[in-house]
């Protein structure tokens, strides 16, 4: 059998359990590595860019970074392109985006941070159709997979369904922040892996408007973060079909009203008037959904000791993150590579390529909960393991913040952490702090100096 296997390919079969973002980056990349690969997922999986009731999250806004955006492009020639000729708007996340915080509005240079914004169905709807074009790639939709099952030297050999069982030799468990692998394994002894929780309790609220030019209007996308005393944020994306989507973001018990014209009031006691002027010149479209995210999650799979050979998780099962940051996808996708990387590097499905997956895939976990646990710390009542130095670092990011309003390259190395094409040590460079440290002006004043 190995002899009539495609050059380059390491497996007959692989499963991926879940048909996000996460699961279709993983099914795309193990495409080139196994001669078939199916994705399973208990969901219909309509044909067009609508939600789906079990992913309630999708109806509020998500980011694809620059960092992710470049990976689908990779995997996908030409995808970003259809994007935009499907009504996806192209942003550059410093020139088109009005970022307020810190008191005061980001510097804007162009940048090549650029990438689509739509929504996450849509985003969804074009990858499945993209991968189901692959010949030895098949999505099946309204699928419960019921357990895996190993055999006697505990390696994966098929997944069970309700009426039969699926051969294969790797299963990706893509199912979010529940991994329903798990609980299987747990039966079978194998143990779970540690968790770390920061408890945020956040609350959304997204509403869907009526998107039309306006022409004393000069940026496509804009968020306003408030003071930490404040508790709340506001973000407005554009998405396909001419649509805004705005959203209201609390924390520890801050909630935005649920009816229009208090909500109204309440965007304009935001430190820059810009949502509130969105809501009073764009239609509703759609009645407000409200999502809750209790806490950012991690399972430290680095640690695992003792694991079935032929199994590894990805996605919102290793990490999940305060999704204001709009990390999720594209830490997917960055681990969805660490896979492709990690088989490639030991051409075989043993111990050592799940300890080499983990440790990738940990690292890329790393970055984003540095990012976004950091920042929840800023809230006073956020609990949970707060990764050391936090304050420190903290303070100095509010004079980071305050800098990007008066600095171009500040800004820009700002937003390119942000959009995970630089780690966050760039930051901590000492030619860059001492930059920060001489970019604190008045208010009203700038400061444009030469790239860092």
């Amino acid at each position: 059998m190995s002899q009539q296997r495609h050059p380059g390919r390491i497996g007959e079969n692989a499963v991926v359990i879940g048909a996000s973002m996460a699961g279709l980056c993983a099914a795309r990349v193990l495409a080139d590595r196994f001669d078939h690969v199916t994705v399973l997922d208990r969901d219909s999986l309509p044909d067009s860019p609508t939600w789906r009731n079990r992913v309630p999250q999708g109806r509020h806004p998500h980011l694809l970074l620059a960092a992710g955006a470049r990976l689908i492009e990779d995997w996908f020639p030409g995808i970003i392109d259809e994007l935009y000729a499907g009504g996806a708007v192209e942003i550059d996340l410093t020139a088109d985006m009005h970022w307020h915080q810190g008191g005061g509005l980001a510097r804007r240079p162009p940048s090549s941070l650029r990438g689509p914004s739509m929504s996450r169905p849509y985003l969804e709807l074009t990858v499945r159709r993209r991968l189901t074009s692959m010949p030895n790639v098949s999505i099946r939709g309204d699928t419960d997979v019921q357990g895996v099952t190993l055999d006697d030297t505990g390696r994966v050999v098929a997944v069970q369904l309700d009426d039969h069982s699926l051969p294969c030799e790797l299963v990706v468990d893509a199912t979010g922040r529940q991994a329903h692998t798990l609980s299987w394994l747990e039966q079978l002894g194998y143990p779970q892996p540690a968790i770390s929780r920061v408890e945020v309790n956040t609350r959304y609220v997204t509403q869907e408007l009526a998107r039309h030019e306006h022409p004393e209007r000069d940026w496509k996308a804009a968020g306003v973060i408030d003071e930490p005393a404040a508790k709340r944020l506001a973000m407005a994306l554009p998405v396909e079909g001419d649509r805004w989507l705005v959203v209201f973001g609390g924390v520890h018990g801050e909630a935005a009203p649920g009816d229009a014209g208090e909500r109204l009031a309440y965007a304009r006691t935001l430190p820059s008037p810009v949502i509130a002027q969105l809501l009073e010149e764009s239609d509703p479209l759609t009645e407000p959904v409200t999502h809750r995210f209790p806490a950012s999650q991690r399972r430290h799979v680095e640690r695992l000791k003792r694991f079935p050979l032929g199994w590894v998780l990805l996605g919102d099962a290793i990490g999940s993150f305060n999704p204001i940051y709009g990390q999720g996808m594209t830490a997917a996708a960055q681990q969805a590579a660490a896979l492709a990387e990690a088989l490639d590097r030991q051409g075989q499905i043993d111990a050592r390529f799940a300890r080499r997956y983990f440790k990738a895939a940990s690292r890329v976990v790393n970055l984003a909960w540095s990012t976004a646990v950091g920042s929840d710390f800023v809230y006073a009542e956020t609990t949970g393991p707060k990764p050391p130095g936090t304050d420190l670092i903290n303070r100095y990011m509010n004079r980071v913040t305050v800098a990007a309003q008066h600095d171009d390259a500040v800004s820009l190395r700002f937003t390119e952490v942000v959009a995970m094409v630089r780690k966050p040590e760039s930051l901590l460079t000492p030619a860059f702090i001492l930059r920060v440290l001489r970019s604190q002006r008045p208010s009203g004043t700038t400061h444009v100096t030469k790239p860092v």
